[in-house]
């Protein structure tokens, strides 16, 4: 564990240096931007844009870093031969590995409460109060985003960078539409139930994870919601990075 915490320290600290938390600062100038803009709406409308919006962009910012600096993690280290030295110490590759996700994972824990902070913040300048259930729609979006890095890991060991990147870009883009894929018998009458299904299994259901306009608009989200969520993302990431795992053990590093 020491040594997986050790590599997840040096992946926070390298994730820090390739700029990836300048996102908060445009995430704060738009949210202070948007809220001045709707300050002039009525009382009932403008908070819900507000958090709408602001849920919105965590979401995708935070899915953008998951997606590219995921796919980034592991096959930079080969690129620049820096991973040898590294495998040369008392260091597994399972270990290597586990670390990287842990580090990038503890970075989007951060970006996420950053730009959790600055949306409450916005909320409490304008006068419209510190809605406690953002906190549900924030949790569901950070367990999608760990999901997100455990693909683009995934896919960055089994194929190139550039590969990888379009790749988990589609499988996001596809989990986020799954009711889509889902009522595919309907369009096309001839395809069998079992490839559906097996179809919504590969594929990350993300539409679990959305719970913004739930939250947003006043539906009950309960903690039975919570827990199956965290269950399907624990699960699902768990063996990508199973997969992941076996993977980079059996990949030649040249």
């Amino acid at each position: 564990m020491r040594r997986v915490a050790a590599v997840a320290r040096n992946t926070f600290r390298e994730s820090v240096r390739e700029r990836v938390l300048y996102n908060l600062l445009f995430f704060a100038v738009i949210m202070t931007v948007s809220g001045l803009l709707l300050g002039e709406l009525s009382i009932r409308q403008d908070a819900k844009i507000i958090k709408d919006l602001g849920l919105a962009a965590m979401d995708l910012f935070g899915t953008l870093i998951a997606l590219f600096v995921g796919v980034g993690l592991v096959s930079k280290e080969i690129e620049r031969r820096s991973l040898h030295p590294l495998l040369a110490k008392p260091l597994s590759r399972d270990e290597f590995l586990l670390g990287k996700f842990a580090g990038l994972g503890f970075t989007l824990l951060v970006n996420v409460g950053l730009m959790t902070g600055g949306l409450y913040a916005t909320l409490l300048a304008l006068r419209r109060g510190a809605d406690p259930a953002l906190l549900k729609a924030v949790f569901a979006i950070y367990l999608a985003l760990l999901v997100t890095v455990a693909l683009a890991l995934l896919l960055s060991i089994l194929t190139s960078t550039a590969v990888a990147s379009v790749s988990t870009l589609c499988l996001v883009i596809a989990g986020r539409y799954s009711d889509v894929i889902l009522n595919l018998g309907d369009v096309v009458p001839g395809m069998p139930a079992w490839a559906l299904r097996a179809v919504m299994i590969l594929i990350p259901n993300f539409r679990n994870f959305d719970l913004k306009d739930r939250v947003v608009y006043g539906d009950p989200v309960t903690f039975g919601d919570l827990g199956w969520i965290t269950a399907y993302a624990a699960a699902y990431t768990g063996t990508v990075i199973t997969l992941a795992v076996i993977a980079f053990r059996r990949r030649e590093l040249t």
